[in-house]
């Protein structure tokens, strides 16, 4: 829900102009100190309208930045190099910011709530461990292998080739079918450890289920979960549709 929420709340700025953010990622590239500075907005967030448990511990709107962020930059190689480069370096700044909290979430007061100096540094200081945690895991995993792999034509792996466009309706399907598993399994007399097993595991079908039989068949609801349209074969039937 808050996917779409925040789809919508951004959809008119959809055509923000490029030319502005190109100089932001320009300068992001001469001066790779600058991808700290998203962390401010994160921070003053997280302080000043509290931490929600409901929402891993962040402020609702804090996933608001984390969305735009990712529209202005994330796609722009004047970024990305940057990012990659620095990517240790935030990570483990990222754990010592993350270590400062410790004393003011293990203090008497509320931390998520809280308006006192210390409750207020603590969530400050969660955000920006966090914005470093997300630099981190991004320009790690955008590194190049070591040694590349020859192309292998015609040898793709047709279930990574599924997944990688199930990704976004598996994703946005998943939740709502976990917390009906769960709210139907949770309240049983039986080990943690099953329990876990049975929703994991009745999740997993049914949501593929989902999404094979209610939206990668129909061209409506591929539209609706952000999917192309299924392809078709030139100057032939229409064709089953596209993984």
């Amino acid at each position: 829900m808050l996917l779409l929420t925040f789809c919508l709340i951004l959809a008119p700025f959809a055509a923000f102009p490029t030319d502005r953010a190109g100089r932001v990622a320009g300068a992001v590239g001469r001066r790779p100190v600058l991808l700290l500075l998203p962390a401010l907005p994160l921070a003053a967030v997280n302080a000043l309208l509290g931490m929600e448990e409901d929402y891993a511990g962040w402020n609702r709107w804090a996933y608001l930045l984390f969305f735009a962020y990712g529209f202005l930059l994330a796609d722009d190689e004047r970024v990305r190099v940057p990012t990659r480069r620095a990517a240790v370096r935030v990570g483990v700044l990222g754990v010592v910011l993350f270590a400062a909290t410790a004393p003011g979430f293990v203090a008497g007061e509320d931390p998520f709530t809280a308006g006192t100096p210390a409750a207020l540094a603590t969530r400050a200081l969660f955000g920006v461990a966090g914005w470093c945690w997300v630099l981190a895991i991004l320009g790690l995993l955008d590194r190049p292998a070591g040694v590349p792999r020859p192309a292998r034509p015609g040898r793709t792996s047709p279930f990574l080739a599924y997944l990688a466009v199930a990704a976004l309706p598996l994703y946005v399907l998943h939740q709502p079918v976990v917390v009906a598993y769960a709210y139907g399994v949770v309240g049983r007399s039986a080990p943690a450890g099953a329990k876990y097993a049975v929703i994991v595991a009745a999740s997993l079908v049914t949501v593929v289920l989902l999404y094979e039989l209610g939206v990668r068949r129909w061209a409506v609801t591929r539209w609706l979960f952000g999917m192309r349209p299924a392809a078709r074969p030139k100057g032939g039937p229409p064709s089953a549709p596209a993984p």
